[in-house]
């Protein structure tokens, strides 16, 4: 019995200084992806590596904060425009329009036509595009999405000022 009380104890007491010592970063095993270190590509992680997901209980954005994500995407794409680029530029900035399709598809199920439309015209063929290009692709590309929704989502969601009495 008292065996017994001391293993519990050393493991409790194990336990509790592994939580204090916080998450300890181990070599990826099979399987799992190494994380990110710095390299000549860090550029493109500014506004570019993903949208910022504020979503409410059905998967959307609000307006406000899918516009202002918008613009942070396309500030971060324009950086890049004007830049030499290397080839795993190419291939990252053509699956950032991949994702930005996907994540606009999400937020405003536009029409087949209309999202069939802008797929084929922005997503063409990765060899058919330099690095350079498809970073200038990628800003009009966003840009277009800016005036679609413009053209066919009515005005920024917002709270109703407080009315004086």
């Amino acid at each position: 019995m008292r065996v017994a009380l001391v293993a519990i104890a050393a493991l409790v007491l194990a336990g509790s200084a592994e939580a204090q010592l916080g998450p300890q970063s181990a070599e990826p095993q099979a399987g799992m992806t190494a994380p990110a270190k710095g390299g000549a590509d860090d550029r493109l992680s500014a506004g570019a590596s993903g949208w910022a997901r504020k979503v409410d209980a059905n998967g959307h954005m609000s307006e406000a904060d899918y516009r202002a994500q918008l613009a942070q995407q396309l500030a971060g794409a324009e950086q890049l425009v004007g830049k030499p680029l290397t080839e795993r530029d190419r291939k990252k900035i053509r699956s950032q329009i991949r994702s930005d399709l996907i994540v606009w598809r999400k937020q405003y199920d536009p029409r087949s036509p209309d999202y069939n439309a802008m797929r084929e015209r922005w997503l063409v063929e990765e060899t058919s595009l330099s690095p350079e290009a498809w970073a200038k692709q990628r800003v009009d590309w966003l840009r277009a999405q800016a005036a679609w929704i413009l053209a066919n989502v009515d005005g920024v969601e917002t709270q109703p000022a407080p009315r004086a009495h």
